[in-house]
C-alpha cells in the first residue's frame, strides 16, 4: 500500500483509541487476561527494504511499535529476490513471447501475454534452477538473462538501484533493532519443509542470523511464511522454543486458542477504510472465520 494509505491506517488507530502494543507484550497480555480495550499489535512479514525507507518513519511519527518477521536469507545476500524479482520483470516485459534460449539454453519459446503465462514462466526457471542446486548468487545471474531476454533490462536496473525488491540487509536490521524495532523468526529461506530435520535447520539458521546481525537477541515468536501451516510444525515449533506462531487465518486472537495458531488482519491497499474501521470495533469476531482448512466459529 502507499505511504499515504498507511499513514491513514495509523491515523485511524489513533483516533480509536487503540493500544498499539509491542508484540511479546501483547500475547503475555492476552493469556493473562488483563489486555487494556482496543488492542493492537502491528506485524510486518519478510523484512522489504520498504519497512526502514517508508513504514518505519510513519511509525515513529505516531509511536507505535512493530514487529518484523525477517527471512534471513536474502537479507545477508543483498539481492533481489529471486522469485517475486522475476515475476516483476516479466510483468514489466514489452514482448508477447520469452526466448528460454537466451535464459536457459533450452529450445523453446514460452508466451508471455497474460498472468498465467507470466507464472508459468516464472515457476519454469524455478524448477529449473532448484533441480540444478542453485543458490541466490546463481539464480540472480538467472534473472539478469532473464531480464535481457524480455527486453526487461532497464526495470531491473532500476529495481536494483532502489532496491525494490531487497531485504532488509544484516545491518540494516540491527540499526533498526536499535531504533525499538522488534525482529521475529520467518525461516531463513522463506519455506517450511515437511521434513523434520530441515524444518528445524530453517528456525536454526533463521534465528542465528537474527543474533549474528544483531536484530535479535533470543527470537521466540514466529510467523508461518506464506500463511501456510501444517500439524506436523507445531510440535517442532516447540521444539525449538517457539511460544507463539501467526498465521494468515483471519480474526481476532483470544486466549484460549493455541499460540501456535495465532490470527490476525492482513491489511492490503484494496482492504476499504470501513472494513478496517470495522476490525477495530470488533464486529467482524461476530462473524464465521475463515481458515485454510475450512470455517471456523469465533
Amino acid at each position: 500500500m502507499s505511504p499515504e494509505q498507511f499513514t491513514g491506517r495509523l491515523e485511524m488507530l489513533a483516533s480509536h483509541r487503540a493500544t498499539v502494543l509491542p508484540l511479546g507484550e501483547a500475547v503475555e497480555r492476552l493469556q493473562q487476561g488483563t489486555l487494556p480495550p482496543r488492542a493492537v499489535t502491528l506485524t510486518f512479514d519478510d523484512g522489504f527494504f520498504d519497512f526502514q525507507q517508508q513504514a518505519w518513519p510513519i511509525l515513529r511519527r505516531f509511536g507505535f511499535p512493530a514487529t518484523v518477521y525477517l527471512t534471513t536469507y536474502y537479507s545477508q545476500l543483498n539481492l533481489p529476490v529471486f522469485g517475486i524479482a522475476s515475476s516483476y520483470l516479466l510483468w514489466k516485459s514489452c514482448r508477447p513471447a520469452v526466448s528460454l534460449r537466451e535464459i536457459t539454453g533450452e529450445a523453446a519459446s514460452l508466451p508471455c501475454a497474460t498472468p498465467a503465462e507470466r507464472n508459468a514462466i516464472r515457476a519454469h526457471l524455478e524448477a529449473f534452477a532448484e533441480a540444478r542446486g542453485w543458490g541466490g548468487g546463481e539464480k540472480d545471474a538467472l534473472l539478469q538473462r532473464l531480464a535481457a531476454a524480455a527486453g526487461a533490462a532497464g526495470a531491473d536496473q532500476e529495481l536494483r538501484r532502489r532496491r525494490m525488491l531487497h531485504l532488509l540487509t544484516p545491518a540494516e536490521s540491527a540499526a533498526l533493532a536499535a531504533q525499538g524495532v522488534d525482529f521475529q523468526l520467518h525461516t531463513h529461506r522463506h519455506r517450511t519443509p515437511l521434513d523434520h530435520a530441515l524444518f528445524r535447520r530453517e528456525i536454526d539458521d533463521n534465528r542465528r542470523a537474527l543474533q549474528a546481525s544483531g536484530a535479535a537477541a533470543a527470537p521466540v515468536h514466529f510467523c508461518y511464511p506464506s500463511g501456510v501451516h501444517e500439524s506436523e510444525f507445531y510440535p517442532w515449533l516447540r521444539e525449538s522454543g517457539v511460544q507463539t506462531a501467526t498465521t494468515c487465518d483471519v480474526g481476532l486472537a483470544r486466549a484460549a486458542e493455541d499460540p501456535l495458531l495465532l490470527p490476525r488482519l492482513v491489511d492490503f491497499s484494496q482492504l476499504q477504510a470501513v472494513e478496517f474501521e470495522a476490525w477495530l470495533a470488533g464486529a467482524p469476531a461476530l462473524l464465521p472465520r475463515k481458515t485454510r482448512h475450512g470455517i471456523r466459529i469465533g
